[in-house]
């Protein structure tokens, strides 16, 4: 089965027709009873969070949160906050139009009843998280929004497990990219395969339970099949792992090793664990 990622319901040039009697500057926004904050969680631990990020959660009235996989950042909140469920798993089975739609009804309706929300998302709200189609709800409709930025899943693994990003002289970029097929196909494959004849690092979200196709689809761009693949597993969580593979080794390997989920891929010329 295919899983399809809905289109953007609000694409960029969202942000450019906002009138102008939208652009509140901050002093007038401070006298508006409410604020949402659409708040980066980061890969898990609570120790990763951002100072602002957890004064935000500590002052929350109601907290949507996505799946965090985890209940310590939540048991931050106060002892009265309100916690709602907003978040998707894997396959399971949600619309997710219908969700997003959700979410956004429940935004402009605590919003209207003066209370400070926090939309709680893992990683970072702007990797993979849909926070610019909610940012641009808010603005479209006239609240007042701030984005606080986490860390995302993909950079955490590779600091945690000292995996370079980039390297001086070596490589000058790194790409984050979706695991998910589109139409059958990986969307803008041919980049990805460009990224590593660079020998720059690819970052894959999602992409576990499409991690074999793709790396047959890399091989058939001429990608060297010894390129390593790390495989991080529950990032920032006390029980995250590393697998470490390659791309013509990793069919045989997923047939006897199975990744906790979530997970982010790392693949790349020079993704090696630094070790003394």
């Amino acid at each position: 089965m295919i899983n399809q990622v809905p289109s953007i319901k609000y694409p960029l040039s969202s942000f450019m027709n906002i009138s102008a009697k939208n652009s509140i500057n901050s002093k007038l926004k401070m006298r508006i009873p409410h604020l949402i904050s659409i708040v980066g969680a980061g890969p898990g631990d609570p120790d990763l969070l951002t100072v602002k990020a957890l004064r935000c959660i500590q002052q929350a009235d109601v907290i949507l949160y996505d799946a965090l996989h985890g209940e310590e950042i939540l048991e931050l909140a106060g002892e009265h906050t309100e916690k709602i469920y907003a978040g998707k798993h894997y396959q399971d089975g949600q619309h997710q139009t219908e969700r997003q739609d959700n979410i956004h009804t429940q935004l402009k309706k605590f919003a209207n009843e003066g209370k400070q929300v926090v939309r709680l998302k893992a990683g970072d709200p702007f990797i993979f998280g849909r926070g610019a189609e909610e940012l641009a709800f808010c603005m479209e409709e006239g609240l007042n929004v701030e984005v606080i930025p986490g860390i995302t899943s993909g950079l955490a693994a590779a600091t945690c497990f000292h995996i370079p990003v980039t390297l001086r002289s070596v490589n000058s970029m790194a790409l984050f990219y979706t695991g998910h097929k589109r139409n059958g196909g990986f969307e803008d494959i041919e980049v990805v395969a460009s990224v590593l004849k660079t020998k720059a690092p690819v970052m894959v979200y999602m992409g576990l339970k499409n991690l074999v196709f793709l790396s047959k689809e890399l091989i058939g761009r001429d990608v060297p099949a010894d390129i390593p693949i790390q495989i991080v597993s529950r990032v920032g969580h006390p029980d995250q792992q590393l697998f470490t593979t390659s791309l013509i080794e990793i069919e045989r390997f997923l047939q006897t090793v199975d990744p906790p989920m979530p997970s982010v891929i790392i693949m790349g010329t020079h993704t090696h664990v630094i070790q003394a």
